[in-house]
């Protein structure tokens, strides 16, 4: 029988501690996580099975193979010679990966067959999806007979392509503390995959951590190893000749940057103490790099910006409200943390970066229903195709908000216990102790099972096996253990979210807004922010003779003649670079959307501004469209949350109700000024109810 590395690892684990190990033991040995134990204990179990042995779980003593010592040997025996016979599918995709990307020439087809010790035909199938997998980073492969296999595409796609790899082979505990190799574990060497020389990585490590420690932020110890990849694959490339390109105007916009400095202070570094030249678009290379470490460390911190992104962050609450049947509208938590990080998710799209999420396979396997979730939310919600690493990171932010909207959950219980009274009592004893939200718990026979309704119960767990399908029920000890504690917490979180809650919970806080007294500073500020902002909105007409640019300047104009802008060019340039991040038309509509954040606008606004011929304009979906009509939304730089929360509803209209988006589209001021007030009075309201 066949099994992955990993498999293979804790099975030599249980075989070489004939005492036993309990999973907490097993997942310090291996460097994983003790669910990644539980998720490999089947295929062990059926591995060990297959050679006369049993793995038996001990409650509270942990796992333990018993066999005779004869099959013990031959166990070791068949593991060792599954493990050298040849690769998994996985490893061998990864294998060849790493050999096309590291080549400068064609590699024949029947070579890499040969190395890879399998059949032509099956090297060609690997192939058909290591072309899939290159495509998301804008490569492709050439496959020509007679002449090979060859990588196609820009240096970037390259490097990212190389620095996803070697992340991916890297679990986040072999990342910290700095680099070193882990128990039980291949050596920093060995999953470096030869990409890339240890030496150099460590010599890069320590240059790119001088230069870190001038910045005047922290960045998380994970990012300063990716950054440290990043930079060290630069080397690499520089050194076998590779050179990165970038275009002018990206190359303008990285020089203003407060990371361009360090950036070029650490290629300094680099040329010294390697030998190379550092050109100018390498420099904007590690300045890229620089702001995406900065930008996922600052997701702790608070939001900084885009009203745009704050009324699809409130789209997608909505969404899995509707599919859960949870309230989530009233965590600010959730609200604040989802706002910082799909903000930087988005930069990041624009900027072609991959960020590596450590825990995306295991958010996939333990949490499938919720990922897809999310994952359909967000197609839903967001114009730019979202990665499944930024996927898996949104669905840890909304697992989290579940896990606290559950509340008291579970409260009804089921316990399937044939052992008799004693074990039953037990058994609810350990329950009520790891679930103090429990309310009550029923203890059943495998008998009485057939005329139960257990659509009523939150949980049911059993000592035995039961005919219910798998995902209905927890099988567990009489003495639950911490470990099958886990497994139930796991398994309410799936339920949750696969057949939604019937009971909303209802938050104490609502969004940003805090508690007691401060709670009516806030209160106080929206309120004033809301009718400044009705106050000061306005429609005017222009002639812009078809032109965006000018289209711009005259409403910039606008504002700036009513005090409400200090200096219009500086928000014409604001609103015009804003449109080459990506289109503000609106879809299906004849409405345009400018937005921006600038130290121009003296107090938030709203206006609208109608031009006598349409303008040709960039939709939010990519396609071309013609606008007749433009909303306009400008606020501070510095803004309090409470303030961008209450100008963001403005946003979350024109996503959901369509009734209101045609009044904006069409209507004459006093509709929109009615408009207005609806929008903030269902605010107001909300937050006071």
């Amino acid at each position: 029988m066949r099994v992955s590395r990993r498999e293979a690892q804790l099975i030599e684990a249980l075989l070489r501690h004939p005492e036993g190990l309990t999973a907490d033991g097993l997942a310090e040995r291996l460097g994983v996580s003790a669910r990644t134990v539980h998720r490999d204990l089947r295929p062990a179990s059926e591995f060990l099975e297959s050679h006369g042995l049993a793995l038996v779980r001990r409650a509270g003593l942990g796992l333990k193979v018993q066999g005779a010592e004869r099959a013990w040997e031959q166990a070791l025996e068949a593991l060792g010679e599954s493990q050298s016979s040849s690769y998994t599918p996985e490893e061998r995709r990864r294998s060849l990966l790493v050999t096309l990307l590291g080549s400068d020439e064609p590699v024949k087809l029947r070579a890499l067959a040969s190395r890879l010790k399998v059949a032509v035909g099956t090297v060609g199938r690997d192939l058909d999806e290591v072309e899939e997998w290159l495509e998301d980073f804008g490569l492709s492969l050439l496959r020509r007979p007679g002449y090979g296999l060859e990588i196609l595409g820009p240096e970037s796609g390259v490097r990212r392509a190389m620095s996803q790899l070697i992340l991916g082979n890297l679990d986040e505990s072999s990342l910290l503390p700095r680099l070193t190799d882990s128990p039980g574990q291949e050596s920093v060497s060995e999953r470096l995959m030869g990409m890339m020389d240890e030496d150099r990585l460590r010599r890069v490590e320590a240059l790119t951590g001088a230069e870190v420690e001038s910045l005047p932020y922290e960045i998380a110890d994970s990012a300063f190893v990716g950054l440290s990849v990043h930079v060290a694959l630069m080397v690499e490339r520089i050194l076998r000749g590779g050179e990165i390109e970038v275009d002018h105007d990206a190359l303008q916009r990285l020089r203003q940057t407060n990371e361009y400095s360090h950036a070029r202070s650490l290629a300094a570094d680099i040329e010294e103490e390697f030998g190379v030249d550092v050109p100018e678009q390498e420099i904007s290379y590690i300045t890229t790099h620089l702001r995406g470490a900065k930008l996922r460390q600052d997701e702790q911190g608070a939001y900084s910006g885009d009203l745009e992104v704050a009324a699809k962050v409130k789209a997608l609450i909505h969404y899995v409200e509707a599919q859960t049947g949870m309230t989530l509208a009233g965590d600010g938590s959730l609200y604040s943390g989802l706002l910082a990080h799909l903000e930087r998710a988005i930069y990041r799209l624009r900027e072609n970066m991959r960020i590596h999420n450590p825990l995306l396979e295991e958010i996939r396997e333990d949490y499938p229903a919720l990922f897809e979730m999310i994952e359909r939310g967000m197609r839903e919600t967001f114009v730019e195709e979202i990665p499944d690493e930024e996927v898996g990171f949104v669905a840890m932010h909304f697992g989290a908000a579940l896990d606290r909207g559950r509340g008291s959950y579970p409260r009804r219980v089921l316990a399937i216990c044939p052992a008799g009274i004693g074990s039953a009592k037990m058994l609810a004893s350990r329950l009520e102790r790891a679930f103090p939200q429990i309310q009550s718990i029923h203890n059943a026979s495998l008998f009485e099972l057939e005329n139960l309704d257990i659509t009523g119960f939150d949980l049911i767990v059993s000592t035995v096996s039961l005919s219910l399908p798998e995902e209905d029920y927890v099988q567990v000890q009489p003495l639950l253990s911490q470990d099958e504690a886990e497994r139930i917490r796991t398994h309410l979180k799936e339920k949750s979210v696969g057949v939604g809650l019937t009971n909303r919970a209802v938050s104490e806080s609502l969004e940003v807004f805090g508690g007691g007294q401060e709670r009516f500073h806030q209160m106080a500020e929206a309120t004033q922010t809301i009718a400044e902002l009705i106050d000061d909105a306005f429609l005017e007409r222009h002639e812009a003779k078809g032109s965006v640019p000018e289209a711009v300047r005259r409403m910039c104009a606008s504002l700036a003649s009513r005090g409400l802008v200090s200096d219009a060019g500086r928000l014409e340039d604001g609103l015009l670079s804003r449109m080459e991040l990506g289109g503000v038309g609106i879809p299906g509509t004849s409405l345009a959307l400018f937005h921006a954040r600038n130290d121009a606008v003296a107090r938030p606004a709203f206006s609208v501004h109608d031009f006598e011929e349409p303008l040709q304009i960039e939709s939010m979906d990519g396609a071309q469209i013609r606008i007749s009509r433009s909303l306009l939304m400008v606020a501070p730089q510095e803004l309090s949350p409470v303030a961008l929360e209450a100008i963001s509803e403005i946003s979350v209209t024109i996503v959901e109700r369509p009734a209101e988006r045609e009044a904006l589209e069409a209507g004459s001021q006093a509709q929109i000024t009615a408009v207005l007030q609806n929008i903030f009075g269902r605010y107001l309201q909300n937050k006071l109810s």
